[in-house]
């Protein structure tokens, strides 16, 4: 189990870093726009407080540190994705 916990974290932080670092890429070379992680956490503060849907989340009321509550969401999707596929797996 502890092995399987193992593979998960780093299989999960490591696509996530690997998903941001080819965000970097596409800017640098094609001008992407970078994600904005502060709208995801502002979505994840809002589901605190029950609002799920958003007609436009960028004119929804800032968070206070909705940025770091961003990537924090943005880590945890990754690491439980690979927690799904590693426990599927074995």
């Amino acid at each position: 189990m502890p092995e399987l916990i193992f593979k998960a974290i780093v299989i999960g932080i490591g696509a996530t870093a690997l998903m941001d670092l080819w965000a970097i890429f596409l800017n640098a070379a094609f001008k992407v726009p970078l994600p904005n992680w502060a709208l995801a956490g502002r979505w994840f503060c809002g589901l605190t407080g029950g609002k799920v849907f958003h007609d436009d989340i960028a004119e929804a009321a800032p968070r206070t540190d909705e940025l770091a509550i961003g990537w924090i969401g943005h880590y945890a999707i990754g690491l439980y994705g690979s927690a799904l596929i590693v426990a599927r797996l074995g």
